[in-house]
Protein backbone atom coordinates (compact mmCIF):
# COMPACT_ATOMS: atom_id res chain seq x y z
CA UNK A 1 0.00 0.00 0.00
CA UNK A 2 1.36 3.57 -0.58
CA UNK A 3 2.59 5.44 2.04
CA UNK A 4 0.16 8.20 3.23
CA UNK A 5 1.47 11.77 2.60
CA UNK A 6 1.44 14.15 6.30
CA UNK A 7 -0.06 17.27 6.09
CA UNK A 8 -2.72 19.66 8.04
CA UNK A 9 -5.53 17.77 7.07
CA UNK A 10 -4.28 14.48 8.73
CA UNK A 11 -2.75 14.93 12.41
CA UNK A 12 -0.68 13.17 14.70
CA UNK A 13 -1.56 12.29 17.86
CA UNK A 14 0.41 13.04 21.13
CA UNK A 15 1.60 9.19 20.85
CA UNK A 16 2.98 9.09 17.44
CA UNK A 17 6.90 9.06 18.42
CA UNK A 18 6.26 5.95 20.70
CA UNK A 19 4.47 4.34 18.00
CA UNK A 20 6.68 4.80 15.94
CA UNK A 21 9.61 3.88 18.08
CA UNK A 22 7.52 1.05 18.71
CA UNK A 23 8.23 0.63 14.84
CA UNK A 24 4.68 1.08 13.02
CA UNK A 25 4.55 -0.47 9.87
CA UNK A 26 1.21 0.58 8.84
CA UNK A 27 -1.32 3.33 9.92
CA UNK A 28 -4.84 4.91 8.08
CA UNK A 29 -6.72 7.85 8.78
CA UNK A 30 -8.91 8.27 11.57
CA UNK A 31 -11.18 11.47 12.58
CA UNK A 32 -8.60 13.13 10.31
CA UNK A 33 -5.47 11.32 12.81
CA UNK A 34 -3.30 8.70 12.43
CA UNK A 35 -4.21 5.55 13.64
CA UNK A 36 -1.66 2.58 13.51
CA UNK A 37 -2.78 -0.84 12.38
CA UNK A 38 -0.18 -3.00 12.42
CA UNK A 39 3.34 -3.91 13.64
CA UNK A 40 4.31 -6.84 12.71
CA UNK A 41 1.59 -8.11 10.89
CA UNK A 42 -2.05 -8.71 11.31
CA UNK A 43 -2.01 -12.43 12.14
CA UNK A 44 1.20 -11.71 14.45
CA UNK A 45 -0.02 -8.97 16.31
CA UNK A 46 -3.65 -10.42 16.57
CA UNK A 47 -2.61 -13.42 18.26
CA UNK A 48 0.01 -10.94 20.80
CA UNK A 49 -3.73 -9.31 21.72
CA UNK A 50 -5.34 -12.49 22.75
CA UNK A 51 -1.97 -13.84 24.69
CA UNK A 52 -0.27 -10.96 26.20
CA UNK A 53 -0.94 -7.07 26.31
CA UNK A 54 -1.48 -4.35 24.03
CA UNK A 55 -1.33 -0.42 24.22
CA UNK A 56 -3.14 1.15 21.64
CA UNK A 57 -2.67 5.05 20.54
CA UNK A 58 -6.72 5.80 19.94
CA UNK A 59 -6.10 9.49 20.73
CA UNK A 60 -8.35 9.33 17.53
CA UNK A 61 -11.34 8.69 19.43
CA UNK A 62 -12.05 12.41 19.43
CA UNK A 63 -14.05 13.04 22.88
CA UNK A 64 -16.84 16.08 23.08
CA UNK A 65 -17.79 17.87 25.93
CA UNK A 66 -21.31 18.59 26.30
CA UNK A 67 -22.13 20.58 28.88
CA UNK A 68 -24.71 23.01 30.47
CA UNK A 69 -28.21 23.03 31.89
CA UNK A 70 -29.97 21.57 28.92
CA UNK A 71 -26.56 18.83 27.84
CA UNK A 72 -28.57 15.78 29.39
CA UNK A 73 -31.33 17.09 27.43
CA UNK A 74 -29.58 16.93 24.04
CA UNK A 75 -28.12 13.58 24.37
CA UNK A 76 -31.72 12.11 25.03
CA UNK A 77 -32.75 13.82 21.96
CA UNK A 78 -30.21 11.96 19.84
CA UNK A 79 -30.05 8.18 21.33
CA UNK A 80 -32.31 5.86 22.04
CA UNK A 81 -30.85 5.18 25.56
CA UNK A 82 -31.80 6.63 28.88
CA UNK A 83 -29.16 8.76 29.86
CA UNK A 84 -30.85 10.35 33.00
CA UNK A 85 -30.33 6.97 34.35
CA UNK A 86 -26.74 6.77 34.35
CA UNK A 87 -24.92 8.06 37.17
CA UNK A 88 -21.86 10.36 37.85
CA UNK A 89 -18.66 8.53 37.25
CA UNK A 90 -20.56 5.34 34.85
CA UNK A 91 -20.16 4.82 31.33
CA UNK A 92 -22.43 3.59 28.79
CA UNK A 93 -22.63 2.73 25.48
CA UNK A 94 -24.80 5.04 23.45
CA UNK A 95 -25.98 4.74 19.60
CA UNK A 96 -26.58 8.37 18.30
CA UNK A 97 -28.89 8.66 15.76
CA UNK A 98 -30.37 10.74 12.54
CA UNK A 99 -34.19 12.34 12.91
CA UNK A 100 -35.04 9.08 10.65
CA UNK A 101 -33.45 6.95 14.05
CA UNK A 102 -30.38 6.07 11.45
CA UNK A 103 -26.88 5.20 13.40
CA UNK A 104 -24.56 8.42 13.10
CA UNK A 105 -21.87 6.81 15.55
CA UNK A 106 -22.00 4.85 18.53
CA UNK A 107 -19.76 6.19 21.06
CA UNK A 108 -18.98 5.43 24.78
CA UNK A 109 -20.53 8.14 26.96
CA UNK A 110 -19.06 9.40 30.81
CA UNK A 111 -21.46 10.60 32.60
CA UNK A 112 -18.76 13.49 34.10
CA UNK A 113 -21.53 15.42 36.29
CA UNK A 114 -24.94 16.14 36.57
CA UNK A 115 -24.66 18.71 33.56
CA UNK A 116 -21.36 17.24 31.69
CA UNK A 117 -20.98 14.25 29.24
CA UNK A 118 -18.29 13.01 27.72
CA UNK A 119 -18.95 11.48 24.15
CA UNK A 120 -16.18 9.07 23.12
CA UNK A 121 -16.33 8.63 18.98
CA UNK A 122 -16.08 6.17 16.62
CA UNK A 123 -14.77 7.87 13.29
CA UNK A 124 -17.00 10.66 12.03
CA UNK A 125 -17.72 14.75 12.52
CA UNK A 126 -20.16 14.19 14.83
CA UNK A 127 -19.74 17.50 16.69
CA UNK A 128 -21.45 19.57 13.35
CA UNK A 129 -24.62 17.37 13.45
CA UNK A 130 -24.45 18.18 17.29
CA UNK A 131 -23.72 21.87 17.07
CA UNK A 132 -26.67 21.97 14.61
CA UNK A 133 -29.26 19.96 16.77
CA UNK A 134 -28.47 21.99 20.09
CA UNK A 135 -28.51 25.31 18.04
CA UNK A 136 -31.80 24.98 16.06
CA UNK A 137 -33.27 24.11 19.23
CA UNK A 138 -31.85 26.64 20.98
CA UNK A 139 -30.75 24.86 24.23
CA UNK A 140 -28.46 26.09 26.76
CA UNK A 141 -25.52 23.92 26.02
CA UNK A 142 -22.13 23.61 25.32
CA UNK A 143 -20.06 21.60 22.85
CA UNK A 144 -16.38 21.10 22.58
CA UNK A 145 -13.30 19.18 21.92
CA UNK A 146 -10.94 19.47 24.60
CA UNK A 147 -7.88 18.11 25.07
CA UNK A 148 -7.58 14.28 25.80
CA UNK A 149 -5.83 12.19 24.40
CA UNK A 150 -7.42 8.40 24.87
CA UNK A 151 -5.18 5.54 25.51
CA UNK A 152 -6.21 2.17 25.26
CA UNK A 153 -4.96 -1.13 27.21
CA UNK A 154 -6.10 -4.69 26.15
CA UNK A 155 -5.54 -8.37 26.24
CA UNK A 156 -5.31 -10.65 28.53
CA UNK A 157 -3.02 -9.23 30.59
CA UNK A 158 -4.18 -5.81 30.70
CA UNK A 159 -5.38 -5.72 34.68
CA UNK A 160 -1.73 -6.65 35.82
CA UNK A 161 -0.73 -3.72 33.60
CA UNK A 162 -2.69 -1.31 35.37
CA UNK A 163 -2.55 -2.50 38.38
CA UNK A 164 1.64 -1.98 37.60
CA UNK A 165 0.76 1.58 36.87
CA UNK A 166 -1.84 2.73 39.47
CA UNK A 167 -1.98 0.16 42.31
CA UNK A 168 -4.91 -1.94 43.80
CA UNK A 169 -7.16 1.12 43.53
CA UNK A 170 -7.64 0.69 39.51
CA UNK A 171 -9.06 -3.09 40.34
CA UNK A 172 -12.02 -1.44 42.51
CA UNK A 173 -13.18 0.02 38.74
CA UNK A 174 -16.27 -1.82 37.91
CA UNK A 175 -16.98 -2.68 34.22
CA UNK A 176 -18.35 0.13 32.68
CA UNK A 177 -17.39 2.89 35.23
CA UNK A 178 -14.21 5.33 36.05
CA UNK A 179 -12.54 7.04 38.61
CA UNK A 180 -9.50 9.50 38.31
CA UNK A 181 -6.46 7.88 39.31
CA UNK A 182 -2.56 9.24 39.54
CA UNK A 183 0.38 7.84 37.79
CA UNK A 184 3.79 9.71 37.20
CA UNK A 185 2.49 13.04 39.09
CA UNK A 186 -0.47 13.06 36.57
CA UNK A 187 -4.22 13.01 37.02
CA UNK A 188 -5.85 10.18 34.80
CA UNK A 189 -8.99 9.49 33.81
CA UNK A 190 -9.46 5.57 34.01
CA UNK A 191 -12.15 3.42 32.74
CA UNK A 192 -13.05 0.08 32.34
CA UNK A 193 -15.28 0.07 29.47
CA UNK A 194 -14.29 -2.60 26.61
Amino acid sequence: MPKITSSRRVKRTPFSEGVEAANVNAYTVYNHMLLATEFESVIEDYHHLKQHVQLWDVACEKVLRVYGDEAEKLIRLVSPRDISKTTVGQCIYVPLIDRTGGILNDPVILNISPNEFWICLADSDYIHYLLGVSGALHLNVQIDEPDISILAVQGPKSEELMHRVFGEKVRKIAFFRFKELEAVGEKILVSRSG
